[in-house]
């Protein structure tokens, strides 16, 4: 098919039919590669050739176009669609986000502002999202493109809180008491990248040890911030997880409140993908217990909400100082009349984003065809998969839990080889294998001076035989190597 109308194509109709056999299709390879290879290597001969291939001065027949990407590009997906796929924490997607994903193209709605219909449902979206994690109905947000980004803007807000709205003009420079903010060791390298490009520096990031259970040990975490008062620093903001990255674990979001009150620090919690126990049935719904106490709060939706990739949220109490800290509005963006202009606030006054996609429709469509009771049971299950998976490693004559399951994570190692050099390189040998025979997809991370299986059922297709098979076939290939 050309498309040679000034960019569109002549006949709409044909070209709707051409589009709707080309997502089925789609829809049934996604049908088909669920059940197929998790993950399979792109070929050295591919990767040079798509590296090489310059931009096309003349066009190709669309076809040719879709030919090409059937081949080269749709068969070497990451794998997170699969229900084998346990590595990162990467969620799997909605169909009835995948049809919103189609609505937002056709749309293609500019979020930054104006007074439009998309706007207001993401407006909608971040009221749900409140109700859901339980901010009060004043509070603020906005949709980002995950928490990574939502903790750089978190942060953002807390240095101008700390010192003055008015370092919006006079910039940071002349502070001569640097800003100090304190982590976990479990702590999202998120956080450290925010440090780095706020102009914090990752030296002023003071790392607490944690406990048995990885949670930030409280008392530590009140002596550092002693200690730099009386060393002349200005504890700003204290960072803590709803879901450590690492095991899934919580902290103790009331005892953290206090100490933020107690010393004027600014609350944020990470809740990539733990923010969603708030939906979760018992006894995962208590991890979740002073998530509402933040100052701000990080989230994703492509995690354990399962939307298509990207989509993320921020929350923050402070509707109005959040609102100062990002609005700027110069002559050609002022608001005039009830026209398209109207409809203030506009979602660049909450971010750097002036031009933003219109992520909320994959959240709408999600929420609007499930409710959050359905995918609330989902988030339980993934957790109570975790456990299934927890009793597998306890019942392997090769492997042995290094964490016990919390939410979804669950690491473990391999116990019957003891020296760390020989068990880290069985390990990574074992997970590279099961990856390159595109049979279950485990990642790594590190425990102490060992390297260790990271497991994270963040998937809703995930079933109880999939969790035995993947452990099976562990055990086959370490057992291979005995």
């Amino acid at each position: 098919m050309q498309l040679t109308n000034h960019l569109d194509p002549e006949d709409w109709d044909e070209f709707a039919r051409f589009v709707a056999e080309f997502t089925a299709e789609e829809i049934q390879e996604l049908a088909q590669s669920i059940k197929g290879e998790v993950w399979r290597p792109v070929p050295d001969t591919l990767k040079q050739a798509l590296q090489q291939e310059g931009c096309p001065e003349e066009g190709s027949d669309l076809l040719e176009v879709i030919q090409d990407y059937r081949h080269n590009i749709r068969p070497y997906r990451v794998g997170n669609t699969h229900p084998r796929f346990f590595g990162w924490v990467q969620g799997t997607g909605t169909m009835p986000a995948l049809m919103a994903d189609i609505a937002i193209s056709a749309m293609n709605s500019n979020c930054g502002g104006r007074d439009h219909g998309a706007i207001y449902i993401e407006r909608q979206v971040i009221n749900w999202c409140k109700q859901l994690l339980g901010f009060p109905s004043d509070s603020g947000g906005l949709m980002t493109s995950g928490t990574s980004a939502s903790t750089q803007y978190a942060m953002q807000i807390a240095m101008f809180k700390k010192l003055g709205i008015e370092h919006k003009q006079k910039g940071f420079f002349g502070e001569n008491r640097p800003l100090r903010c304190y982590t976990s060791i479990e702590g999202h390298s998120s956080i450290i990248k925010a440090v780095q490009t706020c102009g914090i520096g990752s030296d002023n990031l003071v790392v607490i040890q944690t406990d048995a259970h990885n949670k930030i040990l409280l008392d530590e975490l009140e002596q550092k911030i002693k200690e730099d008062l009386e060393q002349g620093f200005k504890p700003f903001m204290v960072l803590v997880n709803a879901g450590t990255v690492n095991t899934g674990a919580f902290d103790d979001f009331k005892q953290v409140r206090k100490l933020c009150d107690q010393y004027a620090c600014w609350m944020h919690i990470d809740g990539a993908f733990g923010a969603w126990m708030k939906i979760a049935e018992e006894p995962y719904h208590s991890l979740s217990a002073g998530l509402e106490l933040a100052d701000s709060l990080a989230f994703d939706f492509h995690k354990l909400m399962y939307v298509q990739f990207d989509s993320g949220g921020l929350l923050v109490r402070d509707e109005k100082f959040h609102r100062k800290v990002f609005t700027i509005r110069p002559n050609y963006l002022e608001r005039h009349g009830q026209a398209l202009a109207g409809g203030d606030p506009w979602f660049c006054d909450y971010g750097l984003e002036l031009s933003r996609s219109f992520r909320a429709l994959k959240v709408w469509f999600t929420f609007k065809t499930y409710g959050h009771k359905k995918l609330g049971q989902a988030v339980t299950k993934n957790c109570q998969l975790a456990e299934l998976l927890a009793q597998q490693v306890e019942h392997s004559p090769y492997l042995q839990k290094v964490s016990e399951p919390v939410s979804n994570i669950l690491t473990f190692k391999i116990k019957t080889e003891k020296d760390p050099d020989r068990h880290n390189q069985l390990c990574e040998k074992v997970v590279s294998t099961l990856q390159l025979a595109g049979d279950v997809v485990f990642s790594l991370t590190k425990c102490h001076e060992f390297r260790v299986i990271r497991a994270s059922i963040t998937n809703h297709r995930t079933t109880e035989e999939d969790i035995i098979y993947s452990i099976d076939r562990l055990n086959q290939l370490i057992q291979a190597q005995a």
